[in-house]
């Protein structure tokens, strides 16, 4: 098996090369009030035409510079985010939380008064899944052994560890600022291929303990939930990588951070919400030995248990490269 992966995981480093890397920048004139986003590639706009222009944080910075809010003082953009970053990445010595950790010292020590960080948003955790397709994983030579299970767990457990931590810095270094959490989306969904099913459970897993690390009623962490906004949209809101979201993509993603800012459901536009144009699924053929789970979802408890296992070795052609080149292409 692990010979198979080479080549996948070969694909892997290639992206990752390829991968537009954004640097810390310096710290902003401390004049206005700033947005500060963190983030790995999705923060970066990778999957955009322009990610600088239109990723989802520059298109929500437009339209929060654009608000009643902050039409007359204006909003400054202070964009962290680093393709490739992990979990323990950002909250690694020196790394993006140590950047944003000191911005927001500087402002609120040293600057004029109201030019406080006000809002902070933070995508992380689909790097955090490299680790089981590097050389020396467990998961290459066998999905079904328990290191490669352990493994799995070992890694949910220092993502959920690592963004608590991170928030829990960032609300103590700003507590009156409004940090926004975006979780992750299934890029398969909807477009019929065979790893839409697994991918959907290796997503909701990942979800699962994002929403864990932002549920402490402490932090007072908004969620920007794009998971259910991006089902069945996979052919519409995915960049041709695959992976990314595109331009429309990246707009659903920026109006559920803005949503979440503003308390309210998010509201899609007719023009993003239109198919492209000649895009249509694979048809799949399901045999006739398929299960039929009691809740009539198509997948048996058997079913699920064994894709559980798979979908982050052999099966890492879902959640492996969705989560590997989400954050590092």
């Amino acid at each position: 098996m692990g010979s198979r992966l080479l080549p996948l995981w070969a694909a892997f480093l290639s992206l990752a090369l390829l991968a537009p890397v954004s640097p810390v920048p310096h710290a902003l004139a401390q004049e206005r009030p700033v947005y500060l986003a963190l983030g790995d590639s999705l923060a970066v706009g990778v999957g955009a035409s322009s990610p600088s222009t239109l990723g989802y944080v520059p298109r929500a910075y437009g339209s929060l510079r654009g608000s009643e809010r902050y039409s007359d003082g204006g909003l400054d953009l202070l964009n962290l985010g680093v393709a490739g970053a992990t979990s323990a990445d950002l909250v690694q010595a020196g790394g993006q939380l140590d950047s944003a950790i000191a911005e927001i010292a500087s402002r609120r020590d040293n600057g004029p008064a109201g030019d406080d960080v006000e809002i902070i948003s933070l995508d992380i955790g689909g790097n955090d899944l490299l680790s089981l397709v590097a050389p020396n994983s467990p998961c290459l030579q066998s999905a079904s052994v328990e290191p490669c299970r352990a493994a799995f767990g070992e890694v949910l457990s220092a993502l959920q560890t690592n963004l608590a931590e991170a928030l829990l810095q960032l609300r103590t270094a700003a507590p009156d600022a409004i940090i926004v959490v975006v979780d992750l989306y299934n890029p398969y969904s909807g477009t019929g291929d065979l790893r839409e099913p697994i991918a959907e459970l290796g997503v909701g897993q990942a979800n699962g303990v994002i929403g864990a690390a932002a549920a402490d009623p402490g932090l007072r962490v908004k969620t920007a939930s794009v998971f259910q906004l991006f089902s069945g949209r996979g052919l519409q809101w995915v960049a041709p990588d695959g992976i990314h979201p595109n331009d429309n993509g990246h707009a659903v993603i920026a109006e559920a951070v803005l949503a979440a800012i503003d308390d309210r459901e998010p509201a899609i536009p007719d023009d993003v919400l239109s198919v492209s144009p000649g895009a249509t699924a694979p048809a799949i053929e399901v045999g006739s030995g398929s299960e039929t789970a009691p809740d009539g979802h198509g997948v048996s408890p058997t079913l699920v248990a064994i894709a559980i296992v798979i979908a982050f070795a052999a099966g890492i052609v879902i959640s492996g490269a969705y989560f590997a080149a989400r954050g590092s292409a």
